[in-house]
């Protein structure tokens, strides 16, 4: 495989060193001088030099995206890429094939790949494919993000609404405030007022890997000190914001607290009771130095506004409704940030009734707050317009298997497609209540995607078949048994004249016109094909030699009308040839066949058009060698 690159810098969108990359090629020189390319700009590269060690690594390593060629020992990369989708469907796999593979090449067409790319194999093609994969990859994982996030925020506001004020409450809001944000710790501190009137912070829970610890820290955590009254942290969590980011980012002597907690990331949120600080939930990671997302921090901090409505153990009646008021203004905010999410977003229960569901959902399914467009029905009922789940419905994989799943739908009710994301929630029994889907509509991609198909099966110029895509169907075609087959070459005369008098743009006219007359020589079902740069060919299915001579004669009497021009004048002309066969076998012989017929063709034609041009000057000639006026 040779590589072609088209220019010495490359500047690579910022999302591919996010993505870690597998590389399968048997060509040693090839796979070095590409993963010296990728290395220094994806996250990670795993190379194989065949498809056997291609899918270990693919089942080891869990890589976000594969590049593969398809002529490798042992395992090829049609074989590979089969095996890969069944296992992970949604990881994007880039084929590299060749005009020799073009069986291969389609067979990784019907395999619905996100990437075909054809040697010699162009740099520059390359990136822009793995760019335009990284942006998809980019918006699925934000998606999967928010899903999680909204469900475990959802959870924890469900816990604070229907649990009586108490501690048991609070404590299931911070397991799911924990596990939303993927962190391996979260305590709950409070601010105390000491009898020498000195702040102090107190600690009220603390959970390690998801498990209650009593309010205390574990046995492994048990000598750590306690957690001291830190000024700059108070002063900003005052002013109602969160401190968050990796060990590195703190201060000197912060970073000396957060190696006591055995943290090496930390996001602290700020809690308010009747205005006031009463404390803050501190969420840890102890694997990795990690930045929090904003996503993260605005879901916590929206639990943590719901978690100082019940601090203080409320006694009175009095009090408990204002908790509650409180509570529900905490639903109010965590509901406008629900709204503000442009993706289609419904918390789901086991029966398929729409618990609750996001503005861009009821706008874009058409459900109202009231009235006979209210929420009404199951899910299916508004997002399908079925009676029934649709098949592949993932809520229905979810209530079988209480995992997370995702798929990407055509939903013909909203004449689009959509990536779908489904996320389970639990009671407080562990028992399943539902789940969080997000729907967000791809159809802008998937139209790309198509277009990118497009273009690897068709001639930009002419819009007609290219002769990559000819030469597999032939292959086809021959291992099959249509029969009979026909075949026409066409070879479109006076292109490189039109080219060296009057310039390309006039060939290209010229070209543009040739293919628009073949499609109305020739059926919509025929296979018309551009295969060089005045060369076209036709395969005719279930013709035979009888109908292909009435086809040919139509031709070649339009030909003569002379009446098809290009859009600049130029004369549209062939010299053609055919051939068919009752043996799809024989197919390529009658290819050859054809083409002999068509430079046949082009001879006779060349000697008829030289001897009318013979006559016409001997009689502009006189018998005495004088011009005749």
């Amino acid at each position: 495989m040779t590589v072609y690159q088209t220019s010495s810098t490359l500047t690579p969108l910022l999302e591919l060193r996010e993505i870690s990359i597998l590389l399968a090629e048997d060509d040693i020189s090839i796979r070095t001088h590409i993963s010296r390319m990728l290395s220094p700009v994806c996250r990670e590269l795993f190379t194989a030099a065949n498809g056997r060690d291609a899918l270990e690594l693919f089942r080891t390593e869990m890589p976000d995206l594969v590049i593969s060629d398809i002529s490798m020992p042992i395992l090829n990369g049609i074989d590979l890429a089969r095996q890969i989708k069944l296992e992970r469907p949604h990881v994007p796999i880039i084929i590299v094939s060749s005009h020799g593979d073009s069986e291969h090449l389609m067979q990784a067409i019907s395999l619905h790949l996100e990437g075909y790319l054809i040697k010699p194999l162009n740099v520059q093609k390359l990136f822009s494919c793995l760019q335009q994969q990284a942006t998809i990859l980019k918006s699925r994982r934000q998606s999967l993000e928010q899903s999680r996030l909204l469900s475990g925020v959802n959870m924890a506001i469900q816990y604070l609404l229907s649990a009586d004020a108490n501690q048991d409450a609070v404590d299931f809001a911070l397991q799911e405030m924990a596990k939303a944000a993927r962190a391996d710790k979260i305590f709950l501190y409070s601010y105390q007022q000491s009898q020498l009137n000195k702040t102090e912070l107190l600690l009220i829970s603390a959970f390690a890997g998801g498990e209650m610890v009593l309010r205390f820290l574990d046995g492994a955590d048990a000598d750590l000190p306690d957690l001291p009254y830190i000024d700059r942290w108070h002063a900003l969590l005052a002013q109602g914001k969160a401190i968050s980011g990796p060990r590195s980012a703190f201060p000197h002597d912060e970073r000396q607290v957060l190696d006591a907690m055995r943290l090496r990331s930390a996001l602290l949120t700020p809690i308010f009771e009747a205005g006031n600080l009463w404390g803050f939930a501190c969420l840890g990671d102890m694997h990795r130095e990690r930045p929090w997302s904003e996503a993260e921090i605005s879901m916590v901090m929206t639990a943590a506004r719901g978690l100082g409505s019940f601090m203080g153990r409320l006694k009175l009646e009095e009090e408990r409704r204002e908790a509650k008021r409180s509570l529900e203004l905490a639903n109010i905010q965590w509901r406008e940030t629900f709204d503000t999410i442009p993706d289609l977003v419904m918390v789901l229960d086991t029966s398929h009734q729409i618990v609750n569901i996001n503005k861009a959902a009821r706008q874009r399914l058409g459900i109202g707050e009231s009235g006979a467009s209210s929420l009404t029905g199951p899910c299916y009922l508004h997002v399908h317009g079925a009676s029934h789940p649709p098949e592949g419905c993932p809520h229905n994989a979810l209530l079988n298997d209480h995992q997370p799943h995702e798929s990407e739908i055509y939903i013909q009710h909203l004449n689009s497609y959509f990536h779908i994301s489904v996320n389970p929630t639990f009671d407080r029994d562990g028992k399943l209540a539902g789940a969080v889907h997000v729907a967000r509509d791809i159809t802008r991609r998937r139209e790309m995607e198509d277009r990118l198909r497009y273009l690897n099966t068709h001639d930009e110029m002419t819009q007609l078949y290219n002769r990559a895509f000819f030469e597999a169907e032939v292959e086809q075609l021959e291992k099959g048994r249509l029969a009979p087959l026909s075949v026409v070459i066409a070879d479109l005369d006076g292109l490189k004249k039109a080219n060296d008098c009057s310039g390309h743009e006039y060939g290209d006219g010229l070209i543009r016109a040739a293919a628009d007359l073949l499609r109305e020589l020739f059926r919509a079902d025929d296979v018309i094909a551009r295969i060089g740069g005045d060369e076209f060919a036709v395969l005719l299915k279930g013709v035979g030699e009888d109908e292909l001579s009435i086809i040919l004669t139509r031709a070649r009497e339009i030909l003569a009308t002379g009446t098809r021009r290009s859009e600049h004048g130029l004369l549209v002309r062939f010299s053609m040839g055919a051939a068919s066969t009752a043996v799809p076998s024989r197919l390529q012989e009658v290819i050859r066949a054809a083409d002999m017929a068509m430079y046949e063709d082009k001879r006779t034609r060349k000697q008829i058009e030289d001897a009318m041009l013979t006559r016409r000057m001997t009689d502009l000639t006189s018998p005495s060698g004088c011009t005749n006026v």
